[in-house]
């Protein structure tokens, strides 16, 4: 059974008593505590707004200060075509008479490169005929279809003679039948 609150005969917890002169001293600290945190948290606050402002460059533009730029110029040389010799591909399909793909194109690279893609021609035309024959007629016909080959084609040639690169690829002659 529980007493009324304002039954005089009810048991006081001691803890729970009248305030000691202890905590009165804690609650007038109180105010001295909260303006101690936010004085800390201000601090906190400014030092990461000036890393940032100092790392994205704003305080040099505030105080004006010119930062030395630097040019670097890279000579990449006049860049060669080579002619690759004409391929041809049987198709990917699922009929007896299978589409074909014959094809020439130019590569542009650099004069240094050129050595580099005579030497793997070899391994180079297997890789491009790898490549088509896993294709469909539908996957290369039309401008997408021929975009999206001359992509493949760039990174297969850049994989086969790494570290060199070519610069693009053109194409000279491109029959779908």
């Amino acid at each position: 059974m529980t007493a009324p609150a304002d039954d005089p005969d009810m048991d006081l917890d001691p803890e729970l008593g009248e305030p000691e002169d202890g905590e009165e001293e804690v609650k007038a600290k109180d105010p001295k505590k909260i303006l101690k945190l936010a004085a800390a948290g201000l601090v906190a606050v400014l030092l990461i707004a000036g890393t940032a402002a100092y790392f994205l460059g704003w305080i040099h533009a505030i105080l004006g200060i010119e930062q030395e730029k630097s040019i670097a110029l890279i000579e990449l040389g006049k860049p060669v075509n080579f002619e690759l010799p004409q391929i041809k591909a049987d198709l990917k399909t699922g009929e007896c008479k299978a589409p074909f793909l014959r094809a020439t194109f130019n590569v542009q690279l650099s004069s240094d490169d050129l050595d580099r893609i005579e030497t793997s021609q070899d391994k180079l035309m297997e890789q491009v005929i790898l490549h088509l024959r896993d294709q469909n007629r539908q996957d290369l016909s039309g401008k997408a279809g021929a975009d999206q080959l001359r992509f493949d084609l760039v990174n297969i040639i850049n994989n086969v003679i790494a570290p060199s690169r070519i610069h693009g690829i053109t194409f000279k002659e491109f029959v779908l039948q």
